[in-house]
């Protein structure tokens, strides 16, 4: 049973929906795409996004709340394997509904 408000489902179910669009964008292409390429795609977001400090961390989830908010990393694996990162991608942190994701492309495949 999902316990978080009703409010939270949906604006989460938005950005999840855009990210499995672009997965499968992304996966049609890939195989085209050099590492240099892909590398520099990573890096560009990373440094976009980096300052970005919008809301606030969930209070609702413990797990969560205690998570250190400056904390910020990309990490993309390609259908071939490859993976590519930039930024904090050592820490260990909960996953929660991100988790939801995976989920839904195991029963997709």
């Amino acid at each position: 049973m999902n316990t978080d408000p009703p409010s939270i489902r949906r604006r989460a179910a938005l950005p999840i929906v855009a990210l499995l669009t672009a997965l499968a964008a992304f996966d049609a292409v890939a195989a085209d795409m050099k590492p240099a390429t892909i590398k520099a795609a990573v890096a560009a977001a990373y440094e976009r996004y980096r300052g970005l400090q919008e809301g606030k961390n969930a209070d609702y989830i413990p797990a969560l709340a205690n998570v250190d908010p400056s904390i910020y990393g990309i990490a993309l694996v390609t259908p071939d394997g490859n993976l590519y990162t930039a930024g904090d991608v050592t820490t260990e942190v909960s996953i929660q509904s991100i988790s939801k994701v995976f989920t839904l492309a195991k029963v997709i495949e």
